[in-house]
């Protein structure tokens, strides 16, 4: 059940979890890999060292035993004394094995007993974690028993150092009684020598069967990490082929208008997801499809009927708008008028009662004032929007004097914002001279509000006459816009940054639009981020 639970989980878990699991597994399986590679590296320089060790072990008596020999003969206290210094190896590898036997063994004294025996310090501690943790193994078990034997027998010098040094140092030293002592070296360093061969013999064959099944295991987790691994990525290769073959399919029967084919969702990741997203889709889309059928009869039927009626509604749309800007204007004053009433009982609450309510008090009352003002800002822009177009018939309009105002009416703005604005000479066009200053003004108001932190707004105006049109162009050095929003920009109310960075209603490129179109022509922008803006726009000439 466990097994089944742990698979369904991980089917119906997301793909990037798919894949920070199957990452998570090798790396874990490389971690175990890369441990047991280091354990193996060190067990064995461990046994590497004990094979060292025993080459000085049994150099050291071999040494011994022929100062010992020469001083049988030279009687020189200088053969002796080399004889005690070689005897200090199997003495210091002693007093380790010694300690190391013990339930609780002092292993400062066992570290530097080894270093005594003339062991490399860097190897001690691997050789007494060897003795400790693997004293179990018949290999190791062996030849520390070998070890006893061997440092039992070399002991066996001492004494006979002493005897020889006591005959020879008496007053009538018996040449007699020296080889007596003497003949006992030959077969205490045969003994010896089975032994250390015995020692060497068990720790080559130790090393052998190590490296083996270091071998083997080190195999065995390679070969673990590479199945696993492949197999984790053809399960999850193949979940997601699955999934996607399956929309696949079925976005090729809606391609055919089929909408009755549903993509099978196999999981619940993102490809299942996908899928029942796209069946909703495709049902939403069949459902589209059919109420565009129904209202496309309705829409012939509805035309045949105003057809008829187009003449009668012609005159009362003329009534209407008449009706719409009388309501406008009766709007724009009943709206106005309560906004600009409560702005000021608001501003004398602010002044009359400033810092003597709490902290909250104050910041709403500041809340209330800056909606009253956005308000009033939305209706000024609203009525404008509304106007536009009231004209009644083109006139010719000299866009240098109408740059003039706009330039003259934004001083202040231009004058804070440190704004250089360039223009070449402006053609005279046919248009709506109120629309076209506030086509201008837009713009560059626009400009100078979007600019870079820190960076003074450059704005540079030019024109170019192409195929009967008056091509405009207003670059600007600001932040730039977004490929992916160049064409909502146009639309009304579309925002594309925080109210707290960037005041307005946005509504002014949508008037832009508005006024473009008005005259004939069109509008679009090309910008990238950071990089500044280019707004075109084009005016029948």
């Amino acid at each position: 059940m466990k097994g089944v639970s742990l698979f369904k989980w991980f089917r119906n878990v997301s793909i990037a979890k798919k894949l920070y699991f199957t990452v998570g597994i090798m790396a874990t399986l490389i971690a175990i890999e890369l441990g047991a590679l280091v354990f193996s590296i060190n067990t064995l320089s461990s046994v590497r060292a004990y094979v060292s060790g025993e080459g000085l072990w049994s150099k050291a008596q071999k040494d011994a035993m022929y100062q010992l020999l020469r001083y049988s003969r030279t009687q020189d206290e200088a053969d002796f004394e080399k004889f005690k210094e070689f005897m200090k190896v199997p003495k210091g590898d002693h007093k380790t094995l010694v300690e190391l036997s013990k339930k609780k063994p002092d292993m400062e004294v066992a570290r530097q007993g080894f270093i005594e025996g003339r062991n490399h310090k860097d190897d001690v501690d691997g050789m007494i974690k060897l003795f400790t943790r693997f004293n179990r193994i018949s290999y190791i078990n062996k030849a520390i028993k070998v070890w006893s034997s061997a440092d039992s027998s070399v002991a066996e010098f001492i004494p006979i150092g002493e005897q020889l040094h006591k005959e020879i140092n008496s007053p009538n030293p018996s040449p007699e009684k020296i080889s007596a002592i003497v003949q006992a070296i030959d077969p205490l360093n045969a003994r010896l020598t089975v032994l250390e061969d015995e020692f060497s013999y068990t720790l080559g064959e130790g090393s052998r069967w190590l490296e083996n099944l270091i071998l083997r295991l080190l195999f065995s987790i390679a070969l673990t990490v590479e199945i696993t691994g492949l197999t984790l990525a053809i399960i999850v290769s193949r979940n997601i082929q699955k999934g996607l073959n399956e929309i696949l399919q079925s976005a090729k029967a809606v391609a055919k208008n089929d909408f009755g084919r549903k993509a099978q969702a196999f999981s619940k990741d993102e490809i299942g997801i996908l899928a029942n997203n796209f069946n909703n889709m495709a049902e939403e889309l069949a459902r589209g499809i059919r109420e565009i059928k129904r209202m496309e009869q309705e829409i012939r039927e509805a035309n045949i009927t105003l057809e008829k009626k187009v003449h009668q509604r012609t005159a009362e749309l003329e009534i209407k708008n008449k009706e719409l800007e009388q309501f406008a204007y009766v709007a724009s004053h009943d709206l106005q008028e309560p906004l600009r009433t409560t702005s000021s009982f608001v501003e004398l609450l602010r002044k009359q009662y400033h810092g003597r309510l709490d902290e909250h008090a104050d910041r709403y009352i500041n809340y209330v004032v800056q909606s009253s003002d956005r308000m009033k800002t939305l209706i000024k822009d609203l009525l404008d929007y509304s106007r536009i177009g009231r004209e009644k018939q083109f006139e010719p309009v000299n866009c240098d004097l109408v740059l003039a105002e706009v330039l003259a009416d934004l001083a202040k703005v231009i004058k804070e914002n440190q704004a250089v604005i360039t223009a070449g000479n402006l053609p005279v066009v046919n248009a709506f001279q109120t629309e076209l200053k506030l086509l201008f003004q837009n713009l560059i108001s626009n400009s100078i509000k979007f600019q870079k932190q820190g960076v003074a707004p450059h704005i540079e105006i030019s024109t170019t006459k192409e195929n009967g049109y008056w091509h405009f162009q207003f670059s600007d050095n600001g932040i730039g816009i977004d490929k992916q929003y160049q064409q909502r920009i146009f639309i009304i109310f579309q925002r594309l940054h925080n109210r707290s960075l960037y005041e307005g209603s946005g509504i002014g490129l949508a008037h832009c639009k508005k006024i473009v179109e008005l005259h004939g022509g069109k509008i679009w922008v090309d910008s990238e981020i950071t990089k500044g803006s280019i707004f075109h726009f084009t005016i029948a000439d």
